[in-house]
């Protein structure tokens, strides 16, 4: 019995030891049992945040919430903090932020691979529950060096299982990945093209009008402007407003721009 008991310890002591890097992030939360878990990683390049409210990607976008005052925080490098709520083994809400770390009153994991991290947020997005799902894609494409697009086209094209926010919330980040990829800036979501030169600009404005026409009457324009047209920048308008859309030839777009 001794003997037996030592080994149990001694199993116990080497599960403790083992380097984090030879588990998965998956095992490693769910080791962490039901409660509250955080971990943080390393964003794509041209990203920052207050740690708090609000997260900007690019030169321009902004996500999240500001103060009622108009008082805009430092934007601040820093990592992407995710804090996971588990109850009975499931993700059941998922919060993110990104800037100065904070304490969040939770089991901590530390600073995981950035990729492993996005692989982990796109099987919440593609099997987790409604209120999770939808919350996981944006931190997974916040991800460096993460390639999460062919995840996204799966989840995108899910009617079986994935709600249609978390759907559309796919398809907004495809048609990121798509503008880019026809620019030349493969697997870059945050490139931004301010041109709005001259004729370009009065064809953006066509494109918007084409995207507010009821029950898709504009989504076959809009697919061959995006297809066609001559300038990139009416093209990546095009192809925003898609994105926007949840309709599923728009899906068949993305895919054909990023397999090409």
């Amino acid at each position: 019995m001794r003997t037996r008991s030592f080994a149990l310890v001694a199993l116990s002591l080497a599960g403790a030891l083992m380097p984090a890097g030879a588990q998965s992030l998956a095992d490693r939360i769910a080791a962490a049992g039901d409660g509250i878990v955080t971990f943080h990683f390393t964003p794509r390049p041209g990203v920052c945040g207050d740690g708090e409210h609000f997260v900007r990607t690019g030169r321009s976008s902004y996500h999240g919430s500001f103060s009622q005052s108009g008082r805009m925080e430092p934007c601040m490098a820093g990592p992407v903090q995710v804090r996971l709520t588990l109850e009975a083994g499931e993700v059941n809400r998922l919060q993110f932020w990104v800037g100065p770390l904070r304490s969040r009153e939770a089991c901590d994991l530390g600073r995981v691979p950035a990729p492993d991290a996005a692989r982990y947020l796109l099987t919440i997005a593609a099997r987790g529950t409604p209120r999770s799902s939808a919350k996981a894609i944006m931190p997974a494409v916040l991800a460096d060096s993460a390639v999460v697009w062919p995840e996204l086209l799966a989840i995108a094209k899910d009617t079986d299982t994935r709600s249609r926010t978390t759907r559309m919330e796919s398809m907004v980040w495809l048609s990121r990945f798509a503008s880019a990829a026809i620019a030349g800036r493969r697997n870059d979501p945050f490139y931004e093209d301010d041109d709005e030169r001259g004729d370009e600009s009065l064809e953006t404005q066509a494109v918007f009008v084409l995207s507010q026409l009821k029950n898709g009457a504009g989504i076959p324009d809009l697919l061959t402007v995006a297809r066609t047209n001559r300038s990139v920048h009416v093209r990546s308008h095009a192809l925003f407003w898609l994105g926007q859309s949840g309709d599923p030839r728009a899906i068949a777009l993305f895919e054909s721009v990023l397999r090409s």
